[in-house]
């Protein structure tokens, strides 16, 4: 694209249309290509304080309520997430709120004209957007999530003061390796020399111990260093700190988010400012993320779970938070790479029907081929639909009023799911 043509993108879903056109496959791996234009775009060293969060599950969680934590204790932070699931602004945030379109364009505009004949992909010019935006607004933190793996994940660009790692689990196998041990490999790769790590994790893989050993890292390990207790009848948790500053927390209230990602990001503040007077109780109320465990007008729970270990928290959270015997239906829509039998696997002998469904997406696995793997390996009735808005529908109308429908997958079946749900009363 000419710089004459790029002054003519002027709209963010021009742009992105544009962007999600780059077939990331024709492209070669590596971060050298988005580094240089890293560094021709930011000349001088960023003051921020930068915090990269990586990890299979748990990783917005960890980036949310850390984001919330710093915000509470008057600092200015950045916060790069992914995916989106309703708008593209949603992944980079200033203080808790999503940037406007007019800075993304000129963030892109400016990419667009240095890149010169350097091929991007969608990821790398949306981290470069983050970036660049967090420069000019001067932030005193960034907290970044990685989006896939670690070692190659464009947000690796970044001279990060800490790592966090919340877990390291089956998924996106044919990028990462096909064990936790190639994975761990993988996703290790964001620590840097002598700086901080906190894994979320107590029994990682050999792979990232063996990485934090070779940087010289300082390590802190949940179970070892900070640990939390969960009071399931008072529905609290509580955090204990053992640093050389030991802090505790107790009573705090039992949210539908990873309790372990929430005393990662805790950990990673104290590592980082030592101290601080912040108000943690409304630090973990603007710790609100779509799509985890929500439960729309008492009847629909969405989730974006789309692994094994995911589907395993939200199979936890259901036998928390419903009564034994509640009637129970499942929207299934997954991308076309994944393990729906493992997958679902959590799941198998809670579900009294299954819907499946194809999100509008190229990558989605086709509704007939889920519904024929769902069968494979459980009993109750599976029904295939034709989208996921017919789906919930045909859901709704067959599950007793009583009963609950979780609607789960993908980031993207959950986001269709939204507007198709928001207006469904109960069934009388």
């Amino acid at each position: 694209m000419t710089i004459d043509q790029s002054r003519k993108m002027n709209s963010l879903e021009s742009w992105l249309d544009r962007i999600q056109a780059v077939d990331p496959n024709e492209i070669e791996p590596g971060l050298e290509r988005i580094r240089t234009i890293y560094e021709s775009l930011v000349k001088d060293k960023l003051s921020s304080k930068i915090v990269v969060i990586g990890g299979t599950n748990g990783k917005g969680t960890a980036a949310e309520f850390l984001s919330q934590i710093l915000i509470s204790n008057s600092k200015n932070v950045g916060t790069f997430t992914s995916p989106h699931l309703f708008s593209f602004n949603e992944r980079i945030k200033v203080n808790g709120i999503p940037v406007s379109e007019e800075l993304i364009i000129e963030s892109f505009s400016l990419i667009e004209e240095f890149r010169g004949e350097v091929k991007l992909t969608y990821f790398d010019f949306s981290t470069l957007a983050a970036l660049l935006i967090f420069n000019k607004l001067n932030v005193d933190f960034m907290v970044l999530e990685i989006g896939l793996g670690g070692r190659l994940d464009p947000v690796n660009i970044t001279d990060s003061d800490l790592a966090i790692l919340t877990n390291v689990e089956l998924d996106h196998q044919e990028w990462l390796g096909n064990d936790r041990e190639a994975i761990g490999k993988e996703k290790s790769g964001i620590f840097k020399f002598q700086k901080p790590v906190i894994l979320g994790q107590e029994n990682p893989p050999l792979t990232v111990i063996e990485a934090t050993k070779k940087l010289q890292n300082r390590v802190l390990n949940i179970g070892k260093d900070f640990t939390y207790t969960l009071n399931i009848p008072d529905q609290t948790w509580s955090y204990f700190f053992k640093g050389r500053n030991a802090v505790s927390y107790e009573n705090l209230p039992l949210q539908n988010l990873s309790v372990a990602s929430l005393s990662c990001a805790l950990t990673s503040f104290f590592v980082l400012e030592e101290k601080g007077n912040f108000d943690l109780s409304c630090a973990l109320k603007s710790t609100n993320l779509r799509g985890r465990c929500e439960l729309i007008n008492e009847r629909f729970l969405l989730d974006v779970s789309h692994n094994e270990s995911s589907v395993s928290f939200l199979s936890t959270f259901i036998d928390r938070n419903f009564a034994v015997g509640t009637k129970i239906s499942a929207v299934l829509g997954v991308m076309a790479d994944k393990n729906v039998k493992d997958m679902i696997a959590p799941l198998i002998g809670k579900i009294n029907k299954w819907y499946t469904a194809s999100p509008n997406i190229k990558r989605s696995m086709i509704s007939e081929d889920v519904s024929s793997l769902v069968s494979s390996i459980q009993e109750a009735p599976v029904k295939t639909s034709n989208s996921v808005e017919e789906a919930c529908l045909i859901a709704h109308q067959e599950t007793p009023s009583n009963g609950i429908i979780i609607i789960f997958g993908s980031f993207y079946t959950v986001a269709e799911a939204f507007p198709s749900i928001k207006h469904l009363k109960l069934v009388s």
